[in-house]
């Protein structure tokens, strides 16, 4: 068996609720740079275990669209999924 997954059937963790720097309730300080740049970081920074996020911002999907242009530049590769909620 060759692949990506070698070992067949593996746990992973999925965290399905994470609001970004733009959603209507969170509590990382606004929706700047700095702030996205801490954010990203921080989200880079979850234990390997941590394979697909989940950006649930409620009504709004601008957030989800910002982690989408960092992902396209390289960021956050430690994500197999990162999806809309």
């Amino acid at each position: 068996m060759s692949g990506k997954y070698e070992k067949g059937s593996e746990w992973r963790k999925w965290d399905l609720h994470v609001h970004t720097p733009k959603s209507i309730i969170q509590n990382y300080g606004g929706d700047t740079e700095e702030v996205w740049e801490k954010y990203i970081t921080d989200l880079e920074s979850l234990p390997k275990e941590f394979k697909v996020i989940g950006i649930n911002d409620y009504i709004y999907i601008d957030g989800y669209r910002k982690v989408l242009e960092y992902r396209a530049k390289g960021r956050l590769q430690n994500f197999d999924l990162i999806l809309p909620v």
